[in-house]
């Protein structure tokens, strides 16, 4: 696993994170889902296969964050299965993935129950004997929020029959269909980002204008919260993004504002210090100096190997 993958899946796993996420997606930021009410719960998964020679083969599969909640919808209390997956890159097969992970927690509901009526010796008829459940029984929802850790907008699949061959509306209707339900920062607005109650929310808005230079200055220039932003999300911005944070784990907090000035500078310095190498490179060209002649300058006066030489020789040439 990657170090975006381990710091996005460890950050939505927070009960805080975790329930923020679903209030803002679910209920516009209304707090209904309080993280002192979240239960953990086991994320692994199996699944039985057939093998090409016939056999059975047992394949394990793992959520990147799963609980189960109580929610008040008015008067009723609602019990549910809330699961998140944490995407760093665009997958193109996630409504079958979401779809696999959901149908596969279904099946360890049912199973649970099963077990259940086994350990209380009950006695199925010919109509509960083959999934041993009972005509009473009932599951627990599942609900899963992906959350895209990406700047570019998610240009895959969102739902199951968005990826079916077949167009034709009659089959469509037959077949069963999935939606996936997406987080992505590139098409959130402010008043999205304003919802959340942790800082997920100043995360994705990073995440969202980290490509673009002036939207960065200004979100530095006008947001002081990130300059006391928590440990852990500066450590999503980190490997989410260009910008690279120093993390000093006796603080509980870094100034994000100072890296980006500090990364915006040294950029600055890097295109003049560039300008001024092809600028010489021109000079000499001008003046007749041989392309050897002129390679040996540059590394010796702006202290170049010849592997960075070759480039700005070539990009010149271009």
């Amino acid at each position: 696993m990657g170090k975006k993958d381990t710091a996005t899946r460890e950050y939505i796993k927070d009960e805080n994170v975790f329930a923020d996420i679903f209030n803002y997606y679910a209920f516009g930021g209304r707090r209904v889902i309080e993280a002192q009410s979240l239960e953990e719960m086991d994320t692994s998964a199996l699944l039985t296969v057939f093998g090409k020679d016939g056999g059975e083969e047992a394949v394990q599969r793992y959520r990147d964050a799963l609980k189960k909640a109580v929610l008040m919808i008015g008067e009723e209390a609602a019990y549910v299965v809330l699961a998140l997956e944490a995407q760093t890159h665009i997958d193109y097969g996630m409504p079958i993935r979401t779809f696999l992970y959901d149908g596969l927690q279904y099946d360890r509901q049912a199973k649970v129950i099963k077990a259940a009526h086994i350990a209380d010796g009950d006695k199925p008829g010919n109509d509960e004997f083959v999934s041993g459940l009972y005509k009473e029984d009932r599951i627990l929802p599942v609900i899963t929020v992906v959350v895209y850790f990406g700047s570019k907008p998610w240009d895959g699949a969102t739902r199951l029959s968005d990826l079916y061959k077949c167009k034709s509306e009659v089959i469509i209707n037959l077949a069963p269909d999935y939606k996936m339900n997406l987080i992505e920062p590139a098409r959130m607005t402010d008043e999205d980002f304003d919802k959340f109650t942790t800082q997920m929310g100043k995360v994705l808005k990073f995440i969202k204008v980290s490509s673009d230079m002036d939207e960065m200055e200004k979100l530095m220039m006008t947001d002081n919260a990130y300059k006391n932003l928590d440990r852990q999300a500066a450590r999503v911005i980190r490997e989410c993004t260009n910008v690279k944070l120093k993390l000093d784990t006796r603080k509980k907090v870094v100034n994000v504002c100072k890296a980006w000035e500090d990364k915006a500078r040294v950029s600055k310095e890097e295109g003049i210090r560039e300008g001024a190498i092809l600028s010489a490179i021109d000079t000499c060209r001008d003046l007749g100096v041989s392309e050897s002649e002129i390679f040996t300058r540059i590394v010796a006066k702006y202290n170049l190997t010849e592997s960075e030489a070759q480039e700005y020789m070539t990009k010149k040439s271009a």
